[in-house]
């Protein structure tokens, strides 16, 4: 597995982590929805679960369902000054067409 982020997200992450000291100290990566472009990306405290993909990265356990990581490949987790943007490493092109609910 491999997850692309930075010095400055890890920091954010530590400080929700000590923040909920009481909480699973895993960072979950999850699909929280699918739209014609493409899957939304959701983070939050959970436990491992056996069959779960791990990475370590400053500290901070990251964790992937297998299957999500097959779909969609590496994840980028960044801070961009008031939340987290998670997504694909490499963004596949959008399958919208002319549906009515794109923008």
């Amino acid at each position: 597995m491999y997850i692309a982020t930075n010095d400055e997200t890890c920091v954010k992450i530590q400080e929700v982590l000590a923040a909920q000291a009481d909480k699973p100290q895993n960072i979950r990566i999850f699909i929280a929805g699918m739209g014609c472009s493409g899957p939304s990306f959701g983070l939050g405290l959970d436990n491992q679960n056996e069959g779960d993909l791990v990475e370590e990265i400053s500290g901070i356990n990251f964790v992937l369902e297998k299957s999500v990581f097959d779909s969609v490949g590496e994840v980028k987790v960044e801070w961009v000054g008031n939340g987290y943007s998670v997504q694909p490493v490499n963004v596949q092109p959008s399958a919208c067409g002319s549906c009515s609910s794109c923008g």
